[in-house]
């Protein structure tokens, strides 16, 4: 898959509310079945259909092959731990799937900065950021959706 991003740290005072990173992606159906492969401990990794048979998923009514909910999940989890590089932390991540992700979709796997948290900081907490997280296709379509929390380094420590 396609990524157009160097990973480096990021720390909480260069984080502002609004701040986004972008990666594209396209999952094709040897991506896919690759991921099976690593996942499957061995058995045929072509066991459900509706992941790697055009025929099989369209008798499940889809345009074609899904994307495991699992390889999404972790699109939208390498997105952030690039995002927040080597030293930072995940505290949360809350994902939800409003459709399937197709293969050879186009993706844009985008996160926004939504809470910077300077109240914490402030006062000696944690510094937590809170990012809307997204995968959106060519169709302008935004199947997996959520919510992460980060906690980053400070350029102090």
């Amino acid at each position: 898959m396609t990524t157009d991003y160097l990973a480096s740290q990021r720390y909480f005072e260069d984080v502002e509310t609004g701040d986004e990173f972008e990666v594209h992606q396209h999952p094709t159906t040897e991506h896919v079945l690759e991921f099976l492969s690593s996942t499957t401990n061995g058995r045929s990794p072509t066991g459900d259909g509706r992941f790697s048979s055009d025929a099989d998923a369209r008798r499940m009514g889809l345009e074609r092959p899904i994307v495991p909910g699992t390889m999404s999940t972790a699109m939208i989890t390498r997105i952030v731990t690039d995002w927040m590089g080597p030293q930072g932390r995940i505290v949360s991540l809350d994902i939800s799937f409003r459709r399937p992700v197709l293969h050879n979709d186009e993706l844009r796997c985008l996160a926004t900065v939504i809470d910077a948290g300077d109240d914490a900081l402030e006062a000696g907490g944690p510094a937590v950021v809170k990012l809307d997280v997204v995968l959106e296709n060519d169709r302008g379509e935004r199947p997996v959706q959520g919510t992460a929390e980060v906690e980053l380094p400070r350029r102090a420590e």
